[in-house]
């Protein structure tokens, strides 16, 4: 019996299914990281408002459930991020294209977090120096 060859279909196929499920990881991390940034302007709001450190360290073990799933999400998906990987350079370009925009996206929505959780830790210090 004959060895089979890929064909360009089948390549097709396999990259559509690999992307496939990548965007889906990236799309659920999105809104994951929607989610922690809610919190972290709640807890903004917490802290601006009087909130007690009780509700402030409650808003921080929802944030961590949501890292701890996107941990798990990232765990999941990790055959299919290196199956990426190793065929990159035979990828369409329109597949890295659509990937590389959601990955931009997530990686915005996580800039954002950042960017509040460091307004956030720099209240809570203006707060408790006050007290």
């Amino acid at each position: 019996m004959a060895p089979q060859h890929s064909t360009s279909a089948d390549d097709a196929l396999h990259e559509q299914r690999i992307l496939g499920r990548l965007l889906s990881l990236y799309e659920e991390q999105h809104g994951v990281y929607r989610q922690v940034l809610d919190l972290s302007h709640r807890q903004g709001e917490t802290v601006r408002n009087g909130g007690t450190m009780s509700q402030v360290r409650r808003i921080l073990e929802e944030k961590k459930r949501c890292l701890d799933l996107v941990a798990r999400l990232e765990l999941t998906e990790r055959d299919a991020k290196q199956a990426w990987e190793r065929g990159r350079a035979g990828w369409s370009v329109a597949g890295k294209a659509r990937l590389h925009r959601t990955l931009a996206e997530v990686t915005d929505l996580i800039e954002e977090v950042l960017a509040c959780e460091e307004q956030n830790d720099l209240e809570l210090i203006a707060r408790t120096q006050v007290v």
